[in-house]
């Protein structure tokens, strides 16, 4: 069975796109269609890095171990809350840091809004650093939206059937490249 990170990048005190992570990695374990290694960067705490980890002299063991889970999973799912149409400044940080980390990593994006506009941007703009960076983004994307309505804090989606279907497409095609470029 494949291993997937899955990056929750929000780090406010009252955040709501955790429960958008915690849904997906839910919904591929009762599946059973991988393992999941959730990252969240709340936990993490990481400081503002002024250099890329394979530049530092002395990196964090938190670092370390961030970068040996990137490392270690078959593909990475980031979720990330919408702030302002862009992403939390704690993903740009977290994705910075490393570099040959990206190289040919299969990433899929999923983006976390309290409203009903989709993260369409928020989603945009990080394929486009990714692929920047060589990942392998998967073209199909899972919109959440009304996330304080439609997900409980726990992660269970108050429409399980509904949501299901709908982050299928993402999970599927996700998996395909996963499968594809890790065998």
């Amino acid at each position: 069975m494949k291993q997937i990170a899955i990056i929750s990048p929000s780090v406010r005190n009252e955040r709501v796109g955790h429960r958008v992570a915690l849904y997906i990695k839910k919904y591929l374990e009762e599946n059973s269609i991988a393992k999941v290694d959730l990252l969240d960067l709340k936990e993490f705490d990481f400081p503002l890095f002024n250099e890329r980890l394979m530049f530092q002299k002395d990196p964090s063991a938190k670092l370390i171990d961030f970068s040996e889970r990137i490392k270690k999973a078959d593909g990475v799912i980031i979720v990330s809350s919408v702030y302002n149409y862009s992403f939390p400044a704690s993903l740009k940080n977290a994705i910075d840091v490393l570099y040959p980390e990206w190289t040919r990593k299969v990433v899929a994006l999923a983006s976390a809004t309290m409203g009903i506009v989709e993260g369409l941007p928020t989603t945009f703009q990080l394929e486009n650093i990714l692929s920047q960076m060589k990942a392998i983004v998967s073209p199909i994307k899972f919109f959440a939206i009304n996330i304080a309505n439609e997900y409980k804090e726990d992660g269970t989606a108050v429409n399980k059937e509904t949501t299901d279907k709908q982050v299928k497409p993402m999970v599927d095609e996700f998996m395909f490249l996963v499968n594809k470029f890790t065998e």
